[in-house]
């Protein structure tokens, strides 16, 4: 997508300068020894917003609104894309220097043109912060609305990154031992507990049956010197691997790629770097044929050169009596966690 307002990256030393220069840190002199620093505050999609009170309650509001407080696509349901705090620019204090997703809004006359600047583990690690500094809030506003699915972008890689850290922990063991049968491995939530095998094929589950139930699909086949970036490709493998190996409890009953009205598959797919790899990135939706389970997916479509192979990953819930997001996105984690086996 092309950008129409002025975006310059600042280093972090650019970034220390312009936060001393708008007092929205108490002191440059509080740079910590990164070694000491303090393990980040916070739940998995939460984001706090530091902004004067116009941005947050005023004319602004909305465009500020368009990026951290709209619903999360992909979903099948109405949730916010973050669980978001907002709070003005006098209660930036201590407690809230160590949330690990930080957004921080200044208005500067002097400023000739609205600049995005990032800084990594400021106060607390893990850590994201993204100033953006204009000459009014109306000049802030109008870079937000140009800039909102980067903006959104930038937090959703590093809050998944930062789950796909604590998997690398404390992850599951059943899942990581199947998927090595097939040359790979990955480290998924450890609610993770039932494992299926299939040729070229992986299915793990929390198998809760119920509600909350978190799913993790892995098969590869012959790559041919296609683009990944094919979706009629992607939906004709997706539904023949999957009803292969994901039947229902009937035999007219099997996983599929939900379909809209006019017959067109539920998705929002973007060719993306990943884990400094080109992936193909694929949200949407599934259900069961001639059944009522069903709810969101998101895959990653990659190419192993070396072997030949389209190799895909999928993290899929069910969830009807609860939110999906956290859910969806605990597994979606895990995806960035996979690694081929040598």
């Amino acid at each position: 997508m092309v950008m129409k307002s002025p975006i310059r990256p600042l280093s972090l030393i650019g970034l220390m300068s312009l936060i001393c220069l708008i007092g929205i840190f108490s002191s440059c002199e509080e740079k910590k020894d990164t070694v000491r620093l303090a393990e980040s505050k916070g739940q998995p999609a939460e984001l706090l917003v530091v902004a004067p009170s116009k941005m947050l309650h005023g004319e602004y509001a909305d465009s500020l609104n368009s990026v951290v407080d709209c619903d999360a696509p992909g979903l099948g349901s109405t949730e916010r894309i973050f669980r978001t705090m907002t709070i003005g620019t006098k209660g930036y204090e201590k407690i809230y220097k160590l949330m690990h997703s930080q957004l921080l809004i200044e208005i500067d006359p002097a400023q000739k043109e609205t600049v995005m600047g990032v800084a990594h583990d400021v106060y607390a690690r893990p850590q994201l912060q993204v100033l953006i500094k204009g000459a009014s809030e109306k000049d802030v506003s109008q870079f937000l609305s140009e800039n909102r699915e980067r903006i959104q972008r930038m937090f959703l890689d590093f809050q998944l990154d930062r789950y796909a850290q604590f998997l690398e922990k404390k992850y599951s063991k059943k899942a990581s031992k199947a998927l090595t049968q097939l040359g790979y491995d990955v480290h998924l939530p450890s609610d993770i507990g039932s494992a299926k095998p299939g040729k070229n094929f992986l299915w793990a589950s929390s198998n809760r049956g119920g509600d909350k139930d978190i799913n993790f699909v892995f098969y590869t086949y012959p790559w041919n010197g296609e683009s990944i970036a094919d979706t009629a490709l992607f939906v004709a493998k997706r539904d023949s691997v999957l009803k292969a190996n994901i039947p229902g409890s009937l035999p007219d009953q099997w996983v599929v790629t939900t379909r809209g009205e006019t017959g067109t598959p539920v998705l929002w797919p973007a060719l993306r770097k990943i884990a400094g790899k080109e992936q193909y990135e694929v949200r949407g939706l599934w259900e069961m044929k001639n059944g009522f389970m069903g709810g969101p997916f998101v895959s990653l479509v990659s190419i192993d050169s070396v072997a030949r192979k389209v190799v895909v990953t999928e993290s899929f819930v069910f969830s009807p009596n609860s939110s999906k997001r956290d859910l969806l996105r605990s597994v979606e984690a895990g995806l960035r966690t996979l690694r081929k086996k040598h």
